[in-house]
């Protein structure tokens, strides 16, 4: 990881550009500028993935897990 090591005085037109380093007006620092991290995006589980992609007819019951891996046997027995 890159960092920018800046030693600088807050000045008034530093501060107007980072209001957060207003209380240190006139005071010497030592600002450290590193790369934010990308969000983080959120994994699915295996459950959650084929929750999401279900459509259910109006008026059904949800399906559980027990009854999609009813489904997969019973569509790998040829039933």
């Amino acid at each position: 990881m890159n960092a920018i090591k800046i030693d600088t005085t807050i000045s008034e037109a530093v501060a107007r550009a980072i209001p957060a380093l207003r209380p240190l007006l006139g005071k010497r620092v030592e600002l450290i500028a590193l790369a934010a991290a990308p969000p983080q995006e959120r994994v699915l589980t295996v459950d959650e993935f084929l929750a999401a992609r279900i459509e259910l007819p109006a008026g059904s019951s949800p399906i559980t897990l027990e009854d999609m891996e009813r489904a997969i046997a019973e569509g790998a027995l040829g039933r």
